[in-house]
């Protein structure tokens, strides 16, 4: 099984995000190559003169994407994995928000329950660092949790 399938991989959780903003009125700037693993912001968007840049993760699989590892499960379960992603995804937006001040800036995050609550344990901090969140669900719908 191709992991890039999941509805929860990253570059699908970035498709959907996309598709809001689009929908939203807002003109993508940029946009980071998710299947090549290419770094940089993952999303970059502009709406009445004001700049958007969203940090994406996926939630961890139990498979491995390498195809020379495709047949073998991950020792490590996802719902552990989970917060390591989380912190990188929220310590990347702290940094995008520090180089960036006048921008608005976002975490895109498939709505898992463990996301979730590692949201609700941070989010009274997120507010304050006025990092938005964008939780993208199954069907490709996104919830806003803050300004855009």
């Amino acid at each position: 099984m191709d992991v890039t399938n999941e509805w929860y991989w990253e570059g699908n959780i970035v498709d959907a995000v996309i598709d809001y903003l689009v929908e939203g009125g807002w003109t993508i700037v940029s946009m980071a190559d998710t299947y090549a693993k290419e770094h940089g912001e993952d999303i970059r968007a502009l709406k009445d003169g004001r700049a958007l840049i969203v940090e994406a993760k996926g939630y961890p699989s139990r498979l491995y994407r390498d195809p020379r590892r495709v047949r073998e499960k991950k020792r490590t379960n996802p719902s552990t994995q989970a917060p390591k992603w989380y912190s990188h995804a929220i310590i990347t937006a702290m940094r995008l928000k520090h180089r960036n001040a006048a921008a608005t800036v976002a975490v895109a995050l498939p709505d898992i329950p463990r996301y979730r609550k590692l949201h609700e344990e941070t989010a009274e901090s997120l507010s304050k660092l006025d990092v938005t969140m964008l939780f993208v669900g199954e069907e490709g719908d996104v919830e806003r949790v803050g300004p855009l």
